[in-house]
Order: C-alpha cells, then sequence, then structure tokens
C-alpha cells in the first residue's frame, strides 16, 4: 500500500467513524466537568473555540472509550484540552533544539484532537520531535468534526513542514528561550 493509498484509507476509516458519532445533549454537555482536564476545561472562558479547529467545548465534546488500557474502561464523553508550545525554543542538555532560541507561536490551549493530529503527524511523516505545528498550520491540515475525530491531511501537513523547514523563524515577542 503506497503512503497517499494508506493516507486515504486512514481517512475513509475516520469518515466511518464519524458517521455513527453521538451527539451530546445539553445536559450532557452542562454534566460534563472536563476529568482529566477539570482546571484547564474551568478556565477557559464560555465562548472559547479551539485555535486549531475552531470547535466550541461544546463541539469538542465526544463519546469514546474512556481510559481504554485499563481494566476499569468505559463509554462515556470526553473532551481533552492540552497546553500547546512551539518546541523549537526547549532546550535540551543546554543546547536549543530547531536552531531557533525562539518559538514561532505563543503557547495555547488546544483541544485534544489537534493536540494529538500534531503529534499523530509527526510521527507518520517522521518529522523531529521539537518541531510542533502552529494552531493555524493545524487548522490548514486537519479537517474538523463537531463531537468526532479529525480528518487529517498528511500531504499537507507535509507541505507545510517543507515550508516552515525553508522559512526563517518569525520572532514573537515575549518567547525568547
Amino acid at each position: 500500500m503506497s503512503g497517499k493509498d494508506k493516507f486515504d484509507w486512514t481517512q475513509q476509516l475516520t469518515r466511518k467513524r464519524n458517521a455513527e458519532r453521538r451527539i451530546p445533549t445539553h445536559a450532557d454537555f452542562v454534566a460534563y466537568d472536563g476529568h482529566h482536564c477539570h482546571a484547564l476545561y474551568k478556565s477557559l472562558p464560555p465562548d472559547w473555540r479551539c485555535p486549531g479547529c475552531c470547535r466550541s467545548t461544546f463541539e469538542v465534546l465526544r463519546w469514546t472509550m474512556r481510559f481504554p488500557h485499563l481494566p476499569t474502561k468505559f463509554l462515556g464523553w470526553a473532551g481533552g484540552y492540552h497546553r500547546h508550545h512551539d518546541h523549537a525554543g526547549d532546550r535540551r542538555g543546554g543546547r536549543l533544539l530547531w536552531n531557533s532560541p525562539y518559538a514561532r507561536f505563543p503557547e495555547t490551549v488546544l483541544c485534544e484532537q489537534c493536540n494529538a493530529a500534531d503529534a499523530t503527524v509527526k510521527r507518520v511523516l517522521k518529522l523531529p520531535k521539537e518541531f510542533s505545528y502552529s494552531p493555524e498550520e493545524i487548522r490548514a491540515f486537519v479537517e474538523p468534526v463537531p463531537h468526532g475525530w479529525h480528518i487529517i491531511n498528511y500531504q499537507q501537513a507535509a507541505r507545510i513542514y517543507e515550508w516552515v523547514r525553508r522559512c526563517p523563524p518569525t520572532v514573537i515577542p515575549g518567547t525568547h528561550a
């Protein structure tokens, strides 16, 4: 199976899974407390939207297997949130990574689907771990689905990476490592 065929197959599988998704009721949404992301979830303003996919906290909520690797796993509502930052300015062993003391974008909160898309693309395309896609770049290669899983366009993600690699980083005030 070629790389493109593998990506097409993955997209088809995700589309099928999304077609069978459940939609939470207003009561389900109000009852959701953020679970493992409770403090971060509660800190978000009521009108928050993920800067990567533009989904609201209601649209991020999805029905899924909770704690799938534990014997106590169960089906339930989940909506994860993560602090996302550019790893370019991270230090490892006293040296800066990605040849830049600056982050290309400021830290922000992303939904777990956008954060996972960043990690999945880097793993599948074998990109450097210290590289991070900005929320705007993630928006360009994911097709968000309310209450579902993102459909990832790997070819677009690869094009964005190559473009970023060729261009010098933009210095964002206040992000000096």
